[in-house]
């Protein structure tokens, strides 16, 4: 079984280019205690990421975009 472990925001976007077009859910840490559930994809078509935290309402950026907003930050993949 895979241990789930905390990556970096570049190391996500990398997991989610290499499982396009397919929804994913991640855990985004806040710092402390504190959590936030993401809905997130790859569209190959595209060449975005769509994040959302209620299911169907993506928002949709570049990689240079995404990084801009979450750079350094951590992220879990949910199983």
């Amino acid at each position: 079984m895979n241990e789930k472990k905390w990556i970096t925001t570049e190391q996500m976007l990398d997991e989610l280019k290499n499982e396009p077009d397919n929804e994913l859910q991640y855990t985004h840490y806040l710092g402390g205690i504190l959590r936030s559930t993401h809905w997130l994809e790859y569209s190959s078509k595209e060449d975005k990421y769509g994040n959302s935290t209620d299911w169907n309402d993506y928002a949709w950026f570049t990689r240079e975009e995404f990084l801009e907003l979450h750079a350094g930050e951590w992220w879990m993949r949910d199983l």
